[in-house]
């Protein structure tokens, strides 16, 4: 009776990967060229009188053709792999030049342009204060508000700098504190970036994308995409 395999005994496209990058293979105790070139010198170097006996030829081409059909299940592996990774690619190509929502806060703005952030609070908050800053890390724009319930807060920015003036369009990033029983903490907040170019992260075998300020995020971080 066979054994069932589970599911911890399967691994995954990633896991496979990387199994494969950290793969030593010169640790094998045999690989098919060894194991080939040794069969072949027996075969040359036998006794005519006392020929190698059916049942130990048979053996050994059984186990040779074990090993070849495990080299070419593990090649046809990496092309799957390397397949899939293809496709991400081109998946990810097509989110050049759109926006999608992060955490972060980072976003490239137009004069004039309207931006809206949103925090998650939990168990809300007596005011929220949302601040943004420039490239230079100067603050642009402070603005607090009232009494908040839990759940998702959203904020917006018009454009106008604390002078009243329109800020110039640029890099900027929106951050958020709240103030909750006369505590002072800080909330992260998404807001919509533009993705400026995609690539494979080798590290944490997913693609990733740079964003805003030139930041980079894994696709896994993504909550939405916009057009």
């Amino acid at each position: 009776m066979t054994n069932p395999i589970s599911a911890s005994q399967i691994l995954t496209t990633v896991q496979y990967e990387e199994e494969q990058l950290t793969r030593d293979t010169s640790n094998d105790d045999m690989g098919r060229d060894a194991f080939l070139k040794l069969f072949t010198t027996q075969l040359n170097n036998q006794d005519p009188l006392s020929p190698m006996e059916n049942e130990a030829f048979v053996a050994q081409l059984a186990q040779f053709s074990t090993l070849e059909a495990n080299y070419d299940m593990r090649d046809s592996m990496d092309a799957m792999v390397g397949g899939v990774r293809n496709e991400r690619m081109l998946q990810s190509a097509n989110l050049v030049g759109k926006r999608v929502a992060v955490e972060g806060g980072f976003f490239a703005s137009t004069q004039g342009e309207l931006v809206q952030g949103s925090i998650d609070l939990e168990h809300g908050a007596d005011s929220v204060i949302m601040s943004i800053y420039d490239a230079k890390g100067e603050l642009v724009h402070r603005d607090t508000s009232g009494k908040q319930l839990p759940g998702l807060v959203n904020m917006s920015w018009s454009g106008y700098n604390t002078s009243g003036e329109l800020a110039p369009g640029g890099d900027y990033r929106m951050t958020a504190s709240y103030i909750r029983h006369g505590k002072l903490e800080t909330a992260p907040v998404t807001t919509l970036t533009e993705v400026r170019s995609v690539s494979w992260n080798p590290n944490s075998q997913e693609m990733s994308l740079e964003v805003g300020n030139g930041s980079m995020v894994s696709m896994s971080d993504v909550k939405r995409i916009s057009m």
